[in-house]
């Protein structure tokens, strides 16, 4: 019997020995704050030592929790240029196994800089009831107004293909005239007067001709055609309907057209007219080309709302992109065919929103509250 007890004691003292003790573990919360103009719209990302980065709202929150208690490293990353810190992007956190540590990143963001190509112009509504032209990133940063017109509409842009020229038209009352603007030097040349009265202008894909529409009537609006200086006007159509809202294919062999609610096709020169939409579309609007000429997007108005949607150029395989309770306009094409801008009442006011050409990823891009006809630059 001792003997037994002897060596239940040993076993017992040897089964002490081998226990393990858990660590001891805390939580660290991050924070960040962005405060000013432009903040990030693609939010920042947080990296705690070496361990998977994750990503946040710009102005958001994380927790990181069963930290070892100790010093770890904070790390900011994924701020754009235009924002700033006053104390360092990289911090270390006590973790403790008490309260949670908190580590915050305090940023002022400034105008963002517009990028050399790929911007965004568009028409924003004034406080005297008239509309003027901005443009922004592709991303939303960067609104910069392009002249502030007292009693003026400027609306309706197109970009030359070198994105330094924007071409659109200037209203006041009943007339409307075609303008130019080069972004070097900031200068403003008229390219038609306002008599008769002239709307749409959409530059060919090689820079040398404007299509735009002229009108005749009050109902009788035709499809013309000038060189990139206004000169060598020339008519297209003929047609006694409402004709408007020109578009050129990217091989600049043909010009996508709005008659009478219905999108049609013809040549350059005006021959061989197709109609698109089907018979029954009396609220098809806005075509535009994609880069590769695979699609054409447009708006269509179903009772209500509108919405966007594309179809083959040959007016088959017309696929919905949007959808809701809120009417979606114009579409423009990013030169790299892989998103669409476009106006929506989404949201609060009408602003200028962006999603993928498949109608996923929707992205709120102008602050509005009165912001439509986007165009798109090369």
């Amino acid at each position: 019997m001792i003997r037994s007890g002897l060596v239940f004691v040993i076993v017992l003292g040897s089964c002490r020995g081998t226990e393990t003790v858990a660590p001891d573990l805390g939580t660290l919360r991050v924070e960040v704050t962005m405060t000013g103009i432009d903040i990030d719209r693609d939010g920042v990302i947080i990296a705690v030592d070496n361990a998977t980065p994750v990503a946040i709202p710009a102005n958001g929150s994380y927790e990181f929790t069963n930290l070892l208690v100790g010093a770890h490293e904070v790390r900011l990353g994924g701020v754009t240029a235009n924002c700033a810190s006053t104390t360092p992007l990289d911090r270390t956190a006590l973790v403790t196994a008490a309260a949670p540590a908190s580590v915050q990143f305090a940023l002022a963001c400034t105008k963002a800089p517009l990028a050399a190509s790929g911007i965004i112009a568009f028409a924003r509504a004034d406080s005297d009831h008239t509309f003027d032209l901005w443009v922004m990133n592709p991303d939303g940063t960067g609104e910069t107004e392009v002249r502030e017109s007292p009693n003026i509409s400027d609306m309706l842009p197109s970009w030359t293909p070198d994105g330094q020229r924007i071409v659109f038209v200037a209203a006041v009352g009943g007339a409307s005239k075609i303008l130019a603007f080069d972004r070097v030097g900031a200068v403003f040349t008229e390219l038609t007067s306002d008599n008769p009265p002239t709307y749409t202008p959409s530059v060919s894909p090689d820079g040398r001709l404007i299509a735009y529409s002229q009108q005749k009537s009050w109902t009788d609006y035709d499809i013309w055609v000038m060189n990139a200086d206004g000169t060598n006007r020339r008519q297209l159509t003929s047609d006694t309907a409402y004709e408007d809202q020109p578009a050129w294919s990217p091989d600049g062999t043909e010009i996508a057209f709005v008659r009478a609610g219905g999108i049609y096709r013809m040549n350059a020169e005006g021959t061989n007219v197709q109609r698109l939409s089907p018979p029954s579309a009396e609220n098809d609007g806005a075509p535009a080309w994609s880069p590769d000429g695979a699609l054409i997007a447009f708006h269509r108005t179903l009772n209500e709302p509108s919405h966007i949607y594309t179809m083959r150029p040959d007016g088959t395989q017309v696929t919905q992109l949007t959808t809701g309770l809120d009417n979606d306009y114009g579409p423009s094409w990013s030169a790299d065919g892989a998103r669409i801008a476009f106006a929506s009442g989404r949201g609060s006011g009408l602003a200028i929103w962006s999603m993928r050409s498949d109608g996923t990823d929707l992205r709120r891009l102008s602050t509005g509250p009165d912001d439509f006809q986007p165009a798109w630059s090369r």
